[in-house]
This record gives C-alpha cells, structure tokens and sequence, in this order.
C-alpha cells in the first residue's frame, strides 16, 4: 500500500511539474516581427521593387494570422522566412501612407492531468509607411478619324506610350492611366479632375495629346491658333470650328491644379507650338514637349499598327515619328526626357528635311528624368 502511495506520489508530482512547464511555455510563446521596423519608410520603392515581411514565433503555437491595417492578409503566410510582397500590388490593395502590420498566434498547452486546456493570444505590430514616387498616365487622341483614313492612328501613338509605363521596363511604379478617344471637353476635363486627386508632387505625370490641331491665326494672338481637336477632317473635308476641340490656354488652366514637379507633357499635333508657350505659364517643374512650331505640320506614317503585336514591334509601328524615335530611346536605350527628345529631333531634321517640322522643348526639371530602366 505505502509503494503504492509512493508511485502515486511521484507520478502526479511528474505530471504536476510537466504541466506547470508546459503552462510556463505557452506563456512564454511570442511573436517577433523583423521586417519592417517600426517606423520604417518606404520611400524610394521602384517598379519591380518588394517590400519585405519577415517575422518569427517563439514557442508551440496552434495557428497564426497577419494583419494589415486591421485586414487579414491571406498572402503572409509563412513563418520565419522572408515575404516578399511585390510593391505595385501593395500600394493597388492599400494605398499609400502610415501602415500598420500585426502577427497574431493561437497557441495550447494540451491536457493537462485535470483535462484542461490553456490558450493565449499574443502579438506583435509595428507601424510603417510606404508612400513610393508613383508614374501616373493620360493620354487623349481620337477614333473616328481613322475610320475613314489610317487604322488605329491615333491609339498607334498613344498606347504604345501607356504599355511601356506600364512595362517591366518602366522605372516608377504605374498609378492613375487612362485614354480616351472621343474628345470632347469635359470628358478631358474629368480624367484631368481624376488625375488631380491621385498624384502627388513626388509623383510622375505624364500628359499625352495626339490629334489634329490647326491654325486660325498668327502669333502674337497665341489662344487663335492653339486649338487641337479630332474632328478636323469630319465630313466632305469640312473644317470642324476651332472651339469644339481643346484650346492650350483650357489645358493649362486643368493642369495649373496638378501637385507634380515631375510633368510630362507632350502635344504631338499640327501647329502645337502655342501649347508650349501655354504650358510655360504652370508653376510645375516640367518638360514640355509639342510636334512642331505655330505654321508646320506634324507628320504621320502609315506603318501597319497592330494592337495583337509585341510592345517592341507596337513601338517601332507608331504612326507619329516625333513620338515613336522618343520612345524607342525610353525603352530600348533607357534614356532620360532630354536625351529622348533632342534624338527624336536630330533624326527628323536630318532624315526628312522637307516635312519642315521642328518639335520643341522646354525644359526645367531639377533632375534628370528616366522614365525606362533596364529590367
């Protein structure tokens, strides 16, 4: 009988030990998050760039869960390793600014002697900020032309220009695009409107035109003859008025709200010098870029444009030459703005000298701005 209290003794004062140590490690289990610190910036991400999310628990655990501004995150589901979460689709689900990442673990202790179970939660969370230079995209053309003359003329130009930016190739992450095609003043007005409340002044912005535009007057009355619009050749080769397309001095009153010190703005049509005198009036550091002076033209080739085609052959298919030798220097030489548009120059006052056409520039970016880089 005493040998028999005795084993008793011993096996619930093993058990009792082994119980209250089991007890001391589930609340000794913890959740550690590495990465990112608290308080970290993520402020210079790039397109292609990752954030990474690395954390690690400590004692048993039954299940974990990962938090993101108090969402739970399905795509963190590793322990211990690194996460590396692509920074475009990030920014896409949560926007930028002040961040907030949480790990959460459920852990048990198992039966104790007394068939009780223990559980307890912990966490982790620390605060961060990504809030990356961002490349935001318009560009505006128009498609009932080409029904009756060149296919595609318009979106040859202008969507090249958008799928390189949003390339592998495209140095910034991609933000706000939008095309549009039946030009019409409010409607460029609205994508303007929109453009306003995603960009930022770090951001990127870039402006495309690539339309008709005519002359009704000579300089100095600059608004008479800085009219580009879509329906120029319209019907039995009538010229549409002046005011039912878009005048440099409105371009510049919707742009004059944009927060950017990185615009882009390129007007690739006839007689589109006025919407660089216009555009110098904005307060954004810019490069500004247009076809040709106030009384010359903006030549087009027919080059068999097809939208099935690769990016590099959609390119080197561009209707408008000024547009296609600067994006030939964007995408496969990663050149900056300045580098693009001054080889686009030089090749067509060297190659066709009789088109008389003479893009200009004007340019006051405090950096160099590349808007490819190598993949």
């Amino acid at each position: 009988m005493k040998k028999n209290k005795f084993t008793f003794f011993v096996f619930f004062t093993i058990v009792l030990f082994s119980s209250t140590m089991l007890i001391k490690e589930v609340r000794a289990t913890s959740t550690t998050i590495q990465k990112p610190t608290n308080g970290q910036q993520f402020n210079g991400l790039l397109n292609g760039d990752y954030i990474t999310f690395k954390f690690i628990i400590i004692g048993s655990y039954e299940s974990y869960k990962t938090y993101i501004d108090g969402q739970l995150d399905y795509s963190l589901h590793h322990v211990g390793v690194n996460i590396q979460y692509d920074a475009k689709n990030f920014i896409d689900r949560y926007g930028r600014g002040l961040h907030s990442f949480t790990v959460s673990v459920s852990v048990g202790g198992g039966p104790s002697p007394f068939s009780m179970n223990t559980r307890s939660v912990v966490m982790d969370s620390v605060s961060f900020t990504v809030d990356p230079p961002m490349c935001h995209f318009v560009g505006f053309g128009f498609d009932f032309y080409d029904e009756y003359s060149w296919p595609l003329r318009w979106r040859s130009n202008i969507e090249p220009f958008r799928d390189m930016l949003l390339s592998d190739r495209a140095k910034y992450i991609p933000g706000y695009f939008a095309t549009h095609y039946d030009w019409k003043d409010d409607n460029v007005s609205s994508i303007l409107d929109t453009l306003d409340t995603k960009e930022e002044q770090q951001d990127i912005v870039v402006v495309l035109f690539s339309a008709h535009g005519h002359a009704v007057g000579a300089p100095p009355d600059w608004d008479a003859w800085t009219h580009s619009h879509t329906t120029t050749w319209f019907h039995e080769w009538e010229w549409t008025p002046y005011f039912m397309g878009v005048a440099a001095i409105e371009l510049k009153g919707w742009l004059s709200d944009l927060e950017t010190d990185n615009l882009i703005y390129i007007m690739d049509s006839c007689h589109s010098e006025g919407f660089l005198y216009r555009g110098k009036e904005l307060t954004n550091k810019k490069h500004l870029m247009v076809a040709c002076e106030w009384d010359e033209t903006s030549v087009h080739q027919v080059m068999g444009y097809d939208p099935s085609d690769s990016l590099v052959d959609r390119i080197d298919k561009m209707h408008s030459l000024f547009l296609r030798r600067m994006c030939i220097k964007f995408y496969n030489h990663y050149s900056d703005t300045d580098t693009a548009f001054d080889f686009a120059y030089n090749w067509i006052i060297t190659n066709y000298p009789g088109w008389d056409q003479h893009p200009m520039d004007f340019n006051n970016l405090q950096t160099a701005l590349y808007l490819c880089h190598q993949p």
